[in-house]
């Protein structure tokens, strides 16, 4: 089923892509079971600490989740598509080659090393050719990065009070 929509993406491109998204989420899905089970608590001191246990849950959920709702925009536009309905996708079809927010924002939270689970989700996300270039390099930057960087710890650092210039005490 080589269709084209109006802007470019077939089908078959598109089916590939929500296996390939399916199967990352499911993945994504598995470790975050690993981090739950781990069983830490959302209220610690540990929130603030880029890669420590309550950032790197989120960052799990954040990508399961975001897995998930990518799954559904795509399945959304291969139904308009299917149903020759192509005036309906609108902007979602080019919004969908730019990926989803969710693998930079929520790799760049999780303890390093990755677990193999997501670990191979985020490869199974390179192989459709229906993403754009910099979704990719997001992917690979968050596969190669040695620690987790957000929040960066300047973040919670209460600053210095400024002293008041020309006042008496």
């Amino acid at each position: 089923m080589e269709r084209e929509n109006g802007i470019g993406i077939d089908i078959d491109r598109l089916v590939k892509a929500m296996r390939a998204v399916d199967e990352a989420g499911r993945l994504f899905d598995e470790a975050l079971a690993v981090y739950q089970a781990r069983g830490p608590k959302r209220t610690s001191e540990e929130f603030n600490v880029a890669g420590g246990p309550v950032q790197t849950l989120q960052g799990a959920e954040e990508m399961a989740l975001g897995a998930r709702r990518f799954l559904a925009e795509l399945a959304l536009i291969a139904g308009y598509r299917t149903a020759g309905l192509d005036d309906r996708v609108g902007g979602r079809g080019e919004a969908a080659r730019t990926g989803f927010a969710a693998i930079r924002g929520g790799g760049s939270r999780m303890a390093r090393p990755l677990l193999d689970p997501t670990l191979r989700g985020l490869r199974l996300l390179l192989a459709p050719d229906l993403f754009d270039p910099a979704f990719k390099a997001e992917i690979e930057e968050v596969v190669n990065a040695d620690q987790a960087t957000y929040p960066a710890p300047s973040t919670f650092r209460i600053p210095a009070p400024v002293p008041a210039v020309g006042r008496t005490p």
